[in-house]
């Protein structure tokens, strides 16, 4: 089959980094040599919980146990649950799973504490690209997502993304520009679609809440447009704990899940797969599957969106 990537053990969670859950930070404190503390606050309500760690059933220093924290904090990642810290490729990361063994959520070790920039930063690397209308009485040429600003028929429209209590909501308030005729301008809701994003104009006065807008009838969809890049290019370069994913509907995780194997010309044998990734440009298939290699990354990211479908699968039992 695949060979993935090699990952190599180290000890001690590094108490000088941030660890985000794709949410908040979290800090460390090493109480001792077997118990890590982690520490976060996140709407001002205050969570914690210790990483407990067995020298004699881990010896290899990377498996451990969540337990409660000292405090009467928020423990959102609960009692006995299996732990494994990893380091690989410039990764450092905490993995977290499931009763089933299978992944559910990941912390990366990061140098910025703030965890609004951060989720910003995120959300942008999957937003950021070129565009291409869908529909004839759309705009005309593409549209250009830029980390300031979107940009159609050369009129740049600067935006800003809206956050409540630091976590990105999926909308945007792009400003009117002077001597354009401003179709942009106004507060509008991001939806990931397979093909690309729709943008919906909302009504924000409908409510004090980005939850409580309502949508007032105005809608521009756009497809990815670079052939070079397609859809679903950054599931291979950045880790999507930020559950952004989670916003796409189960067949297109299934197509977001085989691009992360496809950018590396793995041949399909389902021919729904075969029929979408042989009209990808980008698309190579290799000579033979047992030369891919996937990324650290990219495997996580594959785990991660493993766990969310099969959530779902067994939801519908």
């Amino acid at each position: 089959m695949m060979i993935f990537a090699v990952v190599t053990a180290e000890a001690q969670i590094d108490n000088r980094l941030h660890w985000y859950d794709g949410f908040i930070t979290y800090t460390v404190t090493h109480l001792d040599h077997n118990n890590v503390l982690m520490e976060a606050m996140d709407e001002g309500e205050e969570h914690e919980f210790i990483l407990r760690y067995d020298r004699e059933v881990n010896p290899n220093h990377q498996l451990y146990t969540t337990m409660n924290g000292p405090h009467d904090y928020v423990n959102e990642y609960g009692v006995g649950k299996t732990v494994r810290h990893q380091k690989s490729e410039g990764w450092d990361v905490i993995c977290f799973y499931d009763s089933e063994n299978r992944l559910k959520s990941v912390m990366s070790g990061e140098k910025q504490w703030d965890a609004q920039d951060l989720n910003k930063a995120r959300w942008l690397h999957q937003m950021i690209g070129e565009y291409a209308s869908e529909e004839e009485n759309d705009f005309e040429k593409c549209l250009i997502w830029s980390k300031e600003s979107l940009s159609i028929n050369q009129i740049i429209y600067p935006y800003e993304i809206i956050t409540f209590n630091g976590r990105v909501t999926g909308f945007i308030t792009v400003k009117p520009v002077d001597g354009a005729l401003n179709e942009l301008e106004g507060t509008w809701e991001v939806v990931p679609t397979l093909q690309g994003i729709k943008l919906y104009s909302v009504n924000t006065e409908t409510g004090s809440m980005p939850w409580e807008w309502k949508r007032d009838g105005k809608v521009y969809v756009f497809a990815e447009s670079n052939p070079d890049v397609g859809r679903f290019f950054y599931a291979s370069t950045t880790l999507l704990n930020d559950k952004w994913f989670r916003r796409f509907d189960t067949p297109t995780l299934r197509i977001m899940r085989n691009a992360i194997l496809a950018r590396h010309g793995y041949c399909f044998q389902s021919k729904d797969l075969q029929d979408f990734f042989n009209n990808e440009p980008w698309y190579k298939p290799a000579a033979s599957n047992k030369s891919i290699h996937l990324s650290f990354v990219e495997q996580l990211n594959i785990d991660l969106i493993k766990h969310e479908e099969a959530e779902r699968a067994e939801s519908r039992q």
